[in-house]
């Protein structure tokens, strides 16, 4: 007769929260984690060298909470020494200002309970000004239905859909990839969640895991300080930093979905993680990096004859610019321009063209409405320094289109 198994030890779990002049949103920050419906079995606060009173408050909570501070270096110095001080067999990034769900972890766990063999559990956020409107329900939910076990890494390389209060991982994986770069005062987040992506396999868990708090105090560490206006120019800045070394270690066949890496090698599919890298690269401002990759992606057209994009391909172009602040305009993109422009007339290039411009009616339309006629002006720049014959005119059509939304614009 077989004996009965024995019971599974309940895999424990362990919240970082570096900290660095907090104090005002720290109480909520922590007290949502205290009152999750599964509360973790250690919550490590890191204060990197506050100058608050973030102290008096971090260390007045109660167990589970764990309080340590430490000379000013920087968040990526903080979740570092935080690592070394951890036992849960979960890892769970969480930050000073923002507001867990109250169903969060026992969400994450159940996912891993689902799928066992997943390396790192995913959801999505909702942003906030106020606290009020969690209550109230009132905030923006930031959804991105689109990314998927498959396509986690590509996706990613593209924009930090996900962001560490919205991931729970093993803390072998940590182990496996090393610690945070600290040299990255921002976008430290985003470069270990590509070397977590690239290595490991993830499940997504349905549903809100965090709120995102939106507020204009200063970022960055003592040596570095980023204020809220320099937020989106600064992780501009680190990202590049981050993309510059993506794109020399990884391997081509990397930037398509997983399902598609494991299918033979076509000039098809090298084709499309072509257009996808040079997209990645565009959207970064790496533009020399999206230049060589579309004048080769031409090349490769040429010689199979290509007439048209295929649906994939569409997606990807398409989302080449759907930032809104693009650059396109810039000196930098002249180069990726004019690989654009040179390239063989034909019905593939008016195709790329017309997928490439497809977001500007739209934010045009938005900021003309809005009465942001500097803005506008801006993006009418970008649309005429990619524009094609004839382009001029599908704007003018595409803004015809539009013009319901703009009844009410002064």
């Amino acid at each position: 007769m077989r004996s009965p198994m024995a019971a599974q030890p309940k895999p424990t779990v362990t919240v970082i929260v570096p900290t660095f002049n907090r104090e005002k949103f720290l109480p909520e920050s922590i007290g949502s984690l205290l009152e999750q419906t599964v509360v973790p079995d250690q919550i490590l606060i890191v204060d990197d060298g506050s100058t608050d009173n973030t102290s008096v408050v971090a260390a007045s909570f109660p167990a589970p909470v764990e309080y340590y501070r430490k000379d000013n270096g920087g968040k990526s110095t903080a979740l570092n020494f935080a690592l070394r001080h951890c036992r849960g067999d979960f890892v769970w990034v969480f930050d000073d200002d923002d507001v867990a769900h109250p169903t969060a972890l026992e969400r994450f766990l159940a996912a891993f309970e689902r799928e066992p063999t997943a390396d790192f559990a995913f959801g999505e956020y909702a942003r906030f000004q106020r606290s009020a409107q969690i209550e109230q329900r009132n905030y923006e939910i930031v959804a991105f239905g689109h990314v998927s076990q498959d396509n986690f890494f590509p996706s990613h390389l593209e924009y930090c859909h996900v962001h560490q209060p919205g991931l729970l991982v093993r803390r072998q994986c940590y182990d496996e990839v090393g610690g945070f770069n600290e040299t990255l005062v921002r976008s430290q987040d985003y470069e270990m969640m590509l070397r977590l992506a690239r290595r490991f396999k993830a499940v997504r868990v349905d549903g809100l895991m965090f709120f995102q708090r939106q507020h204009d105090m200063v970022r960055g560490s003592t040596k570095v300080v980023i204020s809220y206006t320099d937020r989106i120019k600064a992780w501009g800045s680190y990202d590049r930093v981050i993309m510059e070394e993506i794109y020399k270690s990884v391997d081509l066949h990397e930037y398509l979905d997983l399902s598609e890496q494991a299918l033979p090698k076509t000039a098809d599919l090298e084709m499309q993680a072509l257009l996808q890298r040079s997209s990645i690269m565009a959207r970064k401002g790496l533009w020399h990096h999206a230049a060589e990759d579309i004048r080769r992606y031409a090349l490769l057209a040429e010689r199979a004859g290509k007439t048209s994009l295929s649906d994939k391909e569409r997606a990807i172009v398409r989302r080449t610019f759907e930032a809104y602040d693009t650059g396109l305009a810039s000196a930098p993109a002249d180069e990726f321009v004019s690989a654009v422009k040179r390239w063989k007339a034909g019905t593939l290039k008016a195709d790329i063209v017309r997928e490439y411009m497809h977001s500007f009616p739209h934010f045009l339309a938005r900021d003309l409405k809005a009465g942001k006629l500097v803005p506008a002006s801006k993006l009418l720049r970008e649309y005429s320094t990619l524009s094609l014959s004839g382009s001029v005119s599908r704007l003018c059509r595409a803004m015809t289109s539009k013009l319901p939304l703009l009844g009410g614009a002064s």
